[in-house]
């Protein structure tokens, strides 16, 4: 088991029960998946190829590309060109993400002042400009040069801002209020 897997299991799960009136671990909240998406306005061929590689090596699990629809007025059909790429991580692959994000990325992230509280009650958003804190990638730096923000987002399993606010203080999320 994951480091950060077994954080969760036998620590933040521990937490939960005590401070909430849930009787069991099965209703506790979890973070079912995340999404990483890279790509954006104006992409072109070799953007949505180096965002495929990009988010291939940063996650280690193949992504696939986002597709938008273009209409044409002579054809009934509309055609169809790459805009981005999208990978969803769940289970060990999730927490594998997280441990790295928030111990290898963030802390290399210049004037980084933590992540400002979440809006949402179950889905957190932010998004990343600096693709090269990822360490992977600075080596092939020429390659990857064009790419845009990542975009991430944290489902959790939770019904209320407060619940979420929690779990993500528990996992070390670094919000800041």
């Amino acid at each position: 088991m994951h480091l950060y897997k077994n954080h969760y299991f036998n620590v933040v799960q521990k937490d939960l029960i005590l401070c909430s009136n849930i009787n069991t671990s099965s209703m506790l909240p979890t973070p079912p998946k995340i999404c990483l998406y890279l790509g954006g306005v104006g992409v072109n061929n070799n953007s949505v190829i180096s965002s495929l590689c990009a988010l291939k090596i940063i996650t280690g699990q193949r992504p696939y590309v986002i597709q938008e629809k273009i209409k044409v007025k002579k054809h009934k059909r509309g055609k169809t060109h790459g805009v981005g790429c999208k990978v969803t991580l769940r289970g060990l692959q999730l927490y594998n993400f997280l441990f790295k994000l928030l111990f290898n990325v963030l802390p290399r992230i210049r004037q980084f002042e933590g992540l400002k509280l979440p809006a949402h009650q179950s889905v957190y958003c932010f998004v990343l400009k600096d693709v090269f804190a990822f360490e992977e990638l600075i080596p092939l730096f020429p390659y990857f040069e064009t790419l845009n923000c990542l975009t991430c987002q944290v489902f959790f399993g939770t019904n209320n801002k407060e619940d979420m606010f929690f779990l993500g203080r528990s996992l070390q999320l670094c919000f800041v209020p």
